[in-house]
């Protein structure tokens, strides 16, 4: 309980804790608040006193006064916590409670020793001119009101009253003596902790300066070095701070620039900060170790100024030779093309006009874009497309010139310059280039290459134009490529797979022979049964992107068959990629769907799944059970049919099964 209470006192005292005791106007501020309090207690008392009993009623006007101006003041402290005004009015309030005091008791009583409690508030509270200013005019108005009275004063009466003022006012007296001593202590206290901090940030000063990865020095007047951290002397070199305490850091560090030439301490951005009393930075020059070896740097000067004097310098610095490095490698990677190492498009726009010179004229340019690369990427990854990426520039390097410009115009076109080079010339290193491509081979895709070629003749022809209409060749060239070599690619890729894998050729060519029967048997229309028969030859093409590794095991692990699930999804982009087969397309892309919606890779259900779609994975279903048994052929063509009757109404079409069923039996094919 007492706890309590004195921590609601200490919170009353300092304005809720607004005012801490590391804070210089806490001791002031809670004498303020005590005074402020004792006032209003005090002057209401009087009021009633001095009308009551004493009949002065200007005594009680005056305590009145003093009661309003202390209620106001306090209430206006702990709102806006502005000591200053508040001190004021607290002593003038004790003037006037001391005023009226005196005008009540005249000399009765020994009640001027109260006197001598009115300086040491008043110097406690205030600053020490309007202390002496505000004691000095009461000092004048109690001589006056002394002289004034003293013919009607007789001697003072000593009784209760006198003993009551005697030790009422040596009770304050005491306690502003041990109020003062007490915040004395304090403030020695204070002090004596602030020299021990001072102690201890001085070593957390050069503890964070030796711990600190930027390396900092500092330099007189004269440029000598007065202190330098742990970094300074790690990347310099040097093993104590002695070796450069006292040093010209320029002729020690400085003297030479990157290059080699002198660097004269005129020029020194350094010694200039110091001179100009402005800050410096530089990452153009370098700092030379103890060893003579020299470091990229990058460095910060700042003026040391005292007394609106420049008496020093600290410079920080840090060793830049890494990011140096690295720039070097961005702004290579900025005119060169990574993946190649040729000119890329920046660099080209950049130097073309070195090129575009009456010196060179013929100037040819030839545009290149290769064919198969997305299909390359799409197929077998980035790293594929990446290899035939290299491979082409490599061909176009060797068969230019020296003095030729090779450039990566964008992801898959190229650009070449050939300066001193007719039309027919140009012609010879087109048909060059055609003829290195032709056995350019990009996993199972055969790539080729789509050129455009125009030459400038004249200084007054635009190289804009130039190269605009070889551009507008290569894509006629590329459109021509495109549409005659559809058929042939797809041809390439499932012959590709077929090389790989014999078995998968028989499969394809049996699947497909039996979708076409099928098809016949459900009354298909011609080119439906042309593309039942081409869907099944073409259903597994997706396959071309697996391991072969995957495609001769018969029991394949969790990952290995995800992999093998993507087949048909890679058959999709494949035909859809061709116009000769973009409407088989769809139905490879469902053959692995099931008639009850548990297939892949959508989920299909019954009529959802294209017809072809059905077909195929009833003919494909077959043929894999029936080449996988060793049994005698009959016996091998029962056990696959019954895995087409045991399907039929969940994995089949069950009409479509039952129709295989009979034909197979109808017509004994032996496939």
């Amino acid at each position: 309980m007492t706890g309590n209470k004195t921590r609601l006192i200490e919170a009353y005292l300092s304005n809720n804790h607004r005012f801490v005791k590391t804070d210089p106007l806490y001791r002031k501020v809670s004498l303020l608040n005590a005074l402020l309090s004792i006032m209003l207690l005090n002057c209401s008392v009087f009021v009633v006193v001095d009308i009551f009993f004493f009949k002065m009623y200007t005594a009680a006007a005056i305590n009145a006064a003093a009661v309003v101006f202390a209620l106001a003041a306090l209430l206006y402290f702990r709102k806006t916590n502005r000591y200053e005004p508040v001190a004021k009015v607290s002593v003038i309030i004790l003037l006037m409670c001391l005023a009226a005091f005196f005008r009540v008791t005249q000399n009765q009583h020994y009640g001027f020793v109260w006197l001598f409690v009115f300086p040491p508030i008043a110097y406690f509270l205030l600053n020490r001119i309007t202390a002496r200013l505000v004691t000095g005019l009461f000092a004048a108005y109690m001589l006056y009101f002394v002289l004034t009275g003293a013919r009607a004063w007789g001697p003072a009466a000593f009784g209760a009253p006198s003993i009551f003022n005697i030790a009422g006012a040596a009770l304050c007296l005491v306690f502003m003596i041990a109020y003062y001593e007490s915040s004395r202590e304090d403030v020695w206290e204070e002090l004596n902790a602030a020299i021990l901090l001072l102690d201890e940030s001085r070593k957390d000063l050069r503890l964070i300066l030796d711990s600190s990865a930027e390396a900092i020095f500092g330099i007189d007047e004269e440029g000598k070095c007065t202190f330098c951290n742990r970094s300074s002397l790690e990347m310099l070199g040097y093993r104590d701070e002695s070796e450069l305490l006292g040093k010209n850091m320029h002729s020690l560090i400085h003297h030479t620039r990157s290059d080699g030439r002198p660097f004269y301490p005129e020029d020194c951005r350094i010694l200039q900060s110091f001179r100009d009393s402005v800050v410096a930075r530089a990452d153009d020059e370098v700092f030379r170790r103890a060893d003579g070896t020299s470091f990229a740097v990058e460095y910060f000067s700042y003026p040391k100024i005292k007394n609106g004097k420049t008496i020093g310098a600290v410079v920080t610095f840090m060793d830049i030779s890494e990011r140096k490095q690295k720039e070097k490698e961005i702004l290579y990677l900025s005119y060169y093309d990574m993946l190649t190492g040729l000119q890329n498009r920046r660099c080209f726009e950049d130097n073309r006009a070195r090129m575009d010179v009456p010196g060179n004229l013929p100037l040819s340019v030839i545009f290149a874009d290769i064919n198969g690369l997305k299909l390359t990427n799409d197929l077998f990854g980035h790293s594929a497309g990446d290899e035939l990426i290299r491979r082409s520039s490599r061909i176009l390097q060797e068969v230019s010139r020296p003095e030729d410009l090779v450039v990566r115009f964008g992801g898959d076109e190229f650009v070449l310059l050939l300066p001193k080079t007719d039309g027919e010339r140009a012609e010879k290193i087109l048909g060059l280039v055609r003829a290195r491509f032709a056995d350019v081979q990009a996993e199972a895709i055969v790539c080729s290459i789509s050129l455009g070629l125009d030459t400038k003749k004249h200084s007054e022809q635009s190289l804009d134009d130039v190269m605009a209409r070889a551009e507008n060749a290569m894509y006629r060239d590329k459109a021509l490529h495109h549409k005659s070599g559809n058929g042939e690619m797809i041809d390439i890729i499932i012959g590709t797979l077929h090389e790989r894998n014999a078995d998968e050729k028989r499969h394809s060519a049996a699947a497909a022979a039996l979708c076409a029967q099928l098809g016949a048997v459900l009354n298909l229309a011609e080119t439906e049964i042309r593309k039942a028969n081409r869907a099944g030859y073409l259903h597994d093409i997706g396959k071309i992107v697996l391991d072969e590794a995957i495609l001769r095991k018969d029991t394949l692990t969790d990952e290995e068959y995800e992999k093998l699930k993507q087949h048909p999804a890679v058959g999709y982009r494949i035909l859809g990629l061709f116009n000769d087969t973009l409407d088989l397309a769809e139905y490879v892309y469902s053959h692995h769907e099931r008639w009850d919606g548990t297939g892949y890779p959508r989920g299909l259900r019954g009529a959802q799944i294209p017809l072809l779609s059905r077909v195929i994975a009833i003919a494909e279903t077959y043929e894999r059970v029936l080449n996988k048994s060793a049994l005698p052929l009959q016996e091998q063509r029962a056990t696959a049919l019954d895995v087409i009757r045991g399907g039929a109404g969940t994995q089949f079409d069950p009409q479509i099964a039952e129709s295989f069923v009979q034909m197979m039996e109808r017509e004994n094919i032996s496939i």
